[in-house]
């Protein structure tokens, strides 16, 4: 009798071990997932920064807000998809322009080296960018983007779902105060009355990401290239055409910062 108390005591062990392995590391896994999602929230976040700091820049060359205005009417681009935060800082140039004869010609070349560098950046933080891993022998990948982290998101949010409904705490403590009868008689460790126990499932549970408040916002793709888009030399033409005096002044503060 002694020697099969011994083995149901085992046994007994063994499943309480292997539940609360499963309990304990399916809840840790949870947790670690968050806490490495919620660093590629504050990536993003300082990618549109960036975006920001390039919308400024672009609103620069076309010489305040009344252009940057014209620019994107001309490009049949609602602008009110690139407004960006006051006091945000210009971001610097990730390239200079080749040499022009005309002013008018460099004028262009400014605004149109503005204008990709937001494409680049907008393109980089809404579908990310492919490139070579050299770590995993030259195997393609994507860097990180708004698209690849909200399908994260709803990955998680399903991993949330399975763990609050498979693996409860109530079902863990139930089973618990189940290897000894004295206990439940003496006590109900769970707090719950009856095999209802739903207030510490609730209490426990992990709350899902609520994908509609993750607050980065979205930005349209912009038509990107080698060359500078027809809009663009006609903003320019008529930029330069009336302000050839405020054109000539921004030249000269751009050389300058070369």
């Amino acid at each position: 009798m002694a020697a099969f108390k011994d083995l149901s005591n085992a046994l007994a062990d063994e499943v309480l071990n292997d539940m609360a392995d499963n309990f304990f590391g399916a809840r840790k896994d949870i947790d670690d997932t968050m806490e490495y999602f919620e660093s590629l929230s504050k990536q993003l976040f300082e990618n549109v920064d960036e975006i920001f700091e390039s919308c400024a820049l672009l609103q620069k060359v076309c010489l305040g807000e009344v252009g940057y205005k014209e620019f994107w009417d001309l490009a049949g681009i609602n602008p009110e998809l690139y407004n960006f935060p006051e006091q945000t800082e210009c971001s610097s140039f990730d390239d200079t322009p080749s040499f022009s004869l005309t002013n008018k010609t460099e004028y262009t070349k400014w605004v149109s080296i503005a204008y990709h560098q937001l494409a680049r950046r907008i393109e980089a933080y809404m579908n990310g960018l492919i490139t070579d891993n050299e770590a995993n022998h030259g195997r393609k990948m994507r860097s990180l983007n708004r698209m690849d982290f909200y399908l994260f998101a709803e990955d998680i949010n399903r991993k949330i779902d399975k763990v609050n409904k498979n693996i409860s705490p109530s079902d863990v403590l139930k089973f618990t105060k189940s290897l000894d009868p004295e206990t439940v008689v003496k006590e109900n460790i769970t707090g719950c009355v009856g095999p209802d126990c739903s207030a510490i499932d609730s209490q426990m549970a992990f709350k899902p990401i609520v994908i509609e408040e993750l607050g980065l916002p979205e930005f349209p793709d912009l038509p990107d290239g080698k060359h500078t888009p027809p809009f663009i030399q006609d903003f320019c033409s008529q930029m330069y055409s009336k302000n050839k005096s405020q054109v000539k002044v921004l030249l000269e503060q751009l050389q300058k910062s070369i």
